[in-house]
């Protein structure tokens, strides 16, 4: 049976946490909507309910971060406003320790966990992937100028590799080109005709490496036919999937079942395996990082300091996991060394500390 303490905290606690969750994200669609809106408005076909699916879809895809954030800033709001108002003394004076106090944060935490693996598992292929497709096709005005989305790279038969910006749909051609042959023997082009078997290249550089460790541009095109690059004719007409837009189970099966995958292949798919796993516990290594904090028996509780070391180190954290990802993917550490020892480290140090 719940106690009438456990339901006080629970109460307060989900209405910070929904507060921020969706009062910010409401912000951040109201931003990006302005940011887009040229290109919205210029799609006369684009419906409404298309437009509703996108954002839906983003919070999908930012639901990892976006929910131990809140439950960050939650967890720091209501447990200085019971240390503040004496309550949290006034709770263990009667014997409840502070550990049985979480309880209600924790099962808020052990949802948000659950939610995150089910959207890794089931979600984020799809989400991704929609996302990846809108772009291309209603956001193309601020697309073209933004650099910062992701690469793909499509591993050849003959162990070359092709690497691009994105598909352009329009143009039935990929963008931004690079034909890694080897180490010493480039090919960049702005757009490749999607054709495996008559692939035409435009504006096209030949790069090789020379003695003294650099790449010489030696040729430049106007329009180039490669006879020498082939690919999975599958690949362009249904679009190359990245490891990150695929599913656990996807990636665990291509782990597994794929014995002839080369060996930066598999760091590349037991990198994006550990990290779908591991990232959803984050919301336990919040509440178990900022909760000793908060509950100090301080006279003047420093609020701001908390919450400013709170936030930056959530934000320190997260993009050194991208970092670590980067890392396990290219095997300059071992996944398991890259993407688990951070959450271990953590874990041990915050919780000796919520231990005592």
């Amino acid at each position: 049976m719940i106690k009438i303490w456990e339901r006080y905290i629970f109460r307060e606690f989900i209405k910070l946490f929904a507060l921020f969750l969706f009062g910010f994200y409401f912000l951040y669609i109201v931003i990006d909507y302005s940011t887009h809106m040229q290109d919205f408005f210029q799609g006369k076909s684009l419906p409404f309910w298309k437009i509703i699916q996108y954002y839906t879809l983003q919070f999908v895809k930012r639901a990892d971060i976006l929910l131990p954030l809140a439950i960050l800033i939650a967890a720091i709001k209501t447990l200085c406003q019971l240390n503040h108002n004496r309550e949290l003394i006034a709770f263990q004076s009667a014997g409840i320790r502070l550990k049985k106090l979480l309880r209600p944060l924790f099962f808020v935490g052990t949802l948000c966990t659950l939610f995150v693996l089910a959207v890794n598992e089931f979600a984020i292929p799809y989400s991704l992937n929609f996302i990846d497709k809108f772009y291309d096709s209603h956001l193309r005005h601020s697309f073209r100028g933004n650099r910062s989305e992701p690469l793909h790279v499509m591993h050849l038969e003959d162990h070359s590799k092709l690497a691009y910006q994105y598909y352009d749909n329009a143009k039935e051609a990929f963008f931004d080109v690079i034909w890694i042959r080897n180490a010493d023997d480039l090919w960049h082009m702005k757009y490749l005709k999607a054709d495996p078997i008559h692939p035409q290249g435009q504006w096209v550089d030949h790069l090789v490496r020379k003695e003294g460790g650099y790449f010489e541009k030696e040729q430049s095109f106007s329009s180039f036919s490669f006879r020498d690059l082939q690919w999975n004719e599958d690949i362009p007409r249904k679009g190359y999937i990245p490891y990150e837009n695929r599913s656990i189970t996807e990636l665990w099966k291509l782990l597994k079942q794929d014995p002839l995958m080369p060996n930066h292949e598999k760091k590349e798919v037991l990198t994006q395996v550990l990290f779908k796993c591991s990232m959803p516990f984050l919301a336990f290594l919040v509440i178990i990082g900022i909760a000793p904090y908060c509950a100090s028996n301080r006279q003047n509780l420093p609020q701001f300091f908390i919450y400013t070391a709170g936030i930056f180190g959530f934000v320190s954290f997260v993009a050194f996991m991208d970092a670590a990802v980067i890392l396990g993917e290219n095997g300059v550490l071992s996944p398991y060394v890259a993407i688990l020892l951070p959450f271990v480290l953590l874990l041990g140090v915050f919780g000796w500390r919520f231990a005592k």
